[in-house]
């Protein structure tokens, strides 16, 4: 898999320092719904080589989505993140949530913060 077709994940640091009105949910090839970042929040991984955190968003009031793997795009990203996301407690105002789980290797953090160019060559 090139750098081009790789697909990367959000890291924590990205998603608490966004915008949490600037996400993108795309919901078909020509449709996009605006979205809240609600909250992003710490899970339990399974061993310390491992992270884990997820992040909830919030949808439009009346929209209702299914389980499903979704493009999201960050505040400003031109690639989006392809996150499988599950619907979970609405909001008391009745706005649905879906979730993603992140669970990666650090390893794999790190490898992302290099296809990111964020880490330079000795």
């Amino acid at each position: 898999m090139s750098e081009s077709t790789a697909f990367l994940i959000p890291t924590r640091e990205e998603l608490q320092q966004a915008d949490p009105e600037g996400f993108l949910l795309q919901i078909t090839p020509e449709r996009a719904l605006k979205v809240s970042l609600l909250q992003v929040r710490e899970g339990l991984p399974m061993t310390p080589d491992y992270d884990c955190y997820s992040l909830l968003i919030a949808l439009p009031q009346g929209v209702r989505l299914p389980q499903a793997t979704f493009n999201l795009f960050g505040p400003g990203r031109e690639q989006p993140w392809m996150l499988l996301m599950s619907p979970v407690r609405p909001e008391p105002d009745g706005r649905q949530v879906l979730e993603a789980v992140i669970h990666s290797t650090r390893s794999q953090d790190f490898s992302n913060a290099c296809q990111r160019k964020e880490v330079s060559d000795v």
